[in-house]
């Protein structure tokens, strides 16, 4: 990552992750161990989720209902501890 971002705590390279490759029914949601983790974009923080929840959006876009780019990972709900942090944030309230 560019010397612009700080870190709160490691950041591993892969996380587990409930990925849609393809859309489909309930069967295309998999749960993964080693997708990448992102990067931390400027004025964007990354959460280690410690809970994460599928809703209502996540079965639309599984489903193809509401296009979005593949593959994804659901979980538009979740609750953690803010992991990294890059300069802009704080500005971005």
């Amino acid at each position: 990552f560019p010397s612009s971002f700080r870190f709160m705590s490691s950041i591993p390279s892969t996380m587990k992750a409930a990925v849609v490759r393809e859309t489909g029914d309930a069967h295309a949601l998999k749960v993964e161990t080693d997708f990448p983790t992102p990067e931390v974009k400027p004025g964007g923080v990354i959460v280690k989720n410690q809970y994460a929840g599928i809703n209502f959006i996540d079965t639309y876009h599984r489903k193809g209902l509401y296009a979005r780019d593949l593959p994804f990972v659901g979980g538009q709900e979740g609750g953690g501890t803010v992991a990294a942090v890059s300069d802009e944030a704080p500005a971005q309230g």
